[in-house]
């Protein structure tokens, strides 16, 4: 569905997007894949369901394969894990790219899990990859700790709108093609709407999907409001 002239999602499983992608077309990839660990959040009092295609990592291999393929020969990639599966993640993307950071989000607040045995998690980790373009602005650290907050309202893994857009402006400029091949509730196009990229995007997940284009929908309506 074409939610603007510039944002595009559809309803469908990511490798159908991808393959219609045109080969070296994309500036930045951007995307926050499920981690194989059949996660599910116990943070609510209203439990978010399960995440498709989270039960194990099969799919992985092919994918980064596809994501070489359309990446530009100067295009940067963020690709969001989970300390769990980070060996797994690091040894596939190492087979296409050269990975320049693994970035940590130190979020605020501590995660739930074992209350008692263990340190309560609050970070999460995100491959940098850079294909030979410079970062735009200044030199920042590999540790983003600013008060990025979602409360994960829409969506078990949630990343807050203003995080995605940091790293959008970071790594592109305005007019360059984002994509998000697992765009759940829509942070990234949202953050894309906001800086003024084109957005190309895939949900396998029906729910998430009609979220994400409310989100925006919403979104648009509000600015136009003001």
């Amino acid at each position: 569905m074409k939610v603007t002239d510039k944002l595009t999602i559809t309803n469908e499983d990511c490798f159908d997007m991808l393959r219609r992608t045109e080969s070296n077309s994309i500036d930045l990839v951007l995307t926050d894949p499920p981690y194989g660990m059949d996660y599910q959040s116990n943070n609510r009092k209203d439990k978010h369901k399960k995440i498709e295609g989270d039960s194990s990592l099969e799919w992985l291999p092919d994918w980064i394969n596809e994501i070489k393929r359309v990446s530009k020969d100067d295009s940067h990639l963020y690709i969001w894990c989970s300390w769990h599966k980070v060996d797994i993640f690091k040894q596939e993307i190492e087979k296409h790219f050269k990975i320049k950071n693994l970035m940590v989000w130190a979020k605020k607040g501590g995660g739930m899990g074992d209350l008692k045995g263990g340190y309560g998690g609050c970070h999460e980790l995100c491959f940098f990859i850079n294909n030979g373009k410079n970062l735009n602005g200044r030199r920042d650290t590999d540790v983003i700790d600013k008060a990025y907050r979602t409360g994960n309202l829409y969506h078990p893994t949630q990343k807050p709108v203003n995080l995605m857009a940091y790293l959008i402006e970071k790594s592109s400029v305005e007019g360059d093609i984002v994509m998000d091949c697992f765009s759940g509730s829509g942070s990234t196009a949202l953050a894309c709407h906001e800086t003024n990229r084109y957005f190309i995007g895939s949900e396998l997940d029906k729910e998430f999907y009609d979220i994400s284009v409310r989100r925006i929908k919403n979104d648009i309506n509000q600015q136009r409001l003001f």
